[in-house]
């Protein structure tokens, strides 16, 4: 069995979550994935992806670990996580999916599958299985409809799983010092044309958490950190050597000398020529 089905976006554009593309396999040994990180296929540098085990057995890997997976049990990726599972091929395994989208997805589902893929066992897996094939139903024959049930369907599932999982990998979190790894290379580079995509690729993470953890985690914002680690290598140039100012603003990152000279006066309350007679030699 191979099923593979896609539903059009909604007409209400808030959904908590919403089912993009859900399907299952059974009896397909040959059944294997291994995307790379933010891979747009299937829009899942921007989509949750869930897998559920109705029986038989598969194999999740990550970096450092190969994880067995049977009934019962499952994974969630969240948006543009490297993804590597694959089928048993002596005992393939049952799987259904389902791939979505949705608004404060990472609230609703307490930040799991963000930083690595969340492996989970269910205590009673029934209901979760009853709800999946109920979002099954509903996309073979989608109506206009539909959309509210589907949409409710899974939201159901997803809160389900939630209260009735346990974890059964033993997470990491390694998040912090992604962030961290990334701002050191910030700091050493922040004379180069630096944007927030481009920092957030260093840490593996999409845009929008690494922008969120970055603030948590170092109390300002990605333009901040890099403005300010700017301002100090100006700095540092102004007091100790007799640069011009127009060549310290272009050695830090600025194209232009009258925005650098009003960033410096709004991080530090002076000009950086004032700067400089302050700290003479």
């Amino acid at each position: 069995m191979k099923e593979h089905i896609f539903l059009p976006k909604p007409i209400f554009p808030r959904h908590s979550c919403f089912p993009d593309f859900i399907g299952g396999y059974s009896d397909f040994p040959e059944h294997a994935v291994n995307r790379e990180y933010a891979t747009t296929e299937n829009n899942l540098d921007r989509y949750y992806n869930l897998h559920l085990v109705l029986d038989g057995k598969g194999y999740l890997q990550t970096e450092s670990m190969t994880y067995e997976l049977t009934k019962g049990q499952g994974f969630l990726y969240g948006p543009g996580l490297r993804q590597t599972y694959y089928s048993d091929d002596r005992d393939p395994w049952n799987i259904r999916w389902v791939h979505f989208f949705g608004t404060h997805l990472e609230e609703l589902l307490d930040g799991k599958g963000l930083d690595e893929p969340w492996l989970f066992q269910l205590s009673d897996s029934a209901p979760v299985e009853s709800l999946m094939e109920k979002l099954l139903e509903l996309g073979r024959s989608y109506e206009v409809d539909d959309e509210y049930a589907s949409a409710s369907t899974l939201y159901e599932l997803l809160t389900r799983i939630q209260t009735t999982a346990a974890q059964l990998n033993v997470s990491v979190n390694q998040a912090a010092d992604k962030i961290r790894a990334a701002a050191n290379y910030i700091r050493a580079h922040c004379s180069e044309p630096f944007t927030l995509e481009q920092a957030a690729a260093i840490a593996g993470f999409s845009p929008h958490y690494f922008s969120r953890r970055f603030n948590k985690t170092f109390g300002m914002s990605f333009s901040e950190f890099l403005m300010e680690a700017r301002i100090l290598q100006a700095k540092r140039l102004l007091a100790s050597t007799s640069l011009s100012i127009k060549l310290i603003a272009l050695e830090t990152g600025f194209s232009q000398t009258s925005y650098f000279s009003k960033c410096f006066k709004s991080l530090e309350g002076m000009t950086p020529i004032q700067f400089r007679e302050i700290h003479k030699v």
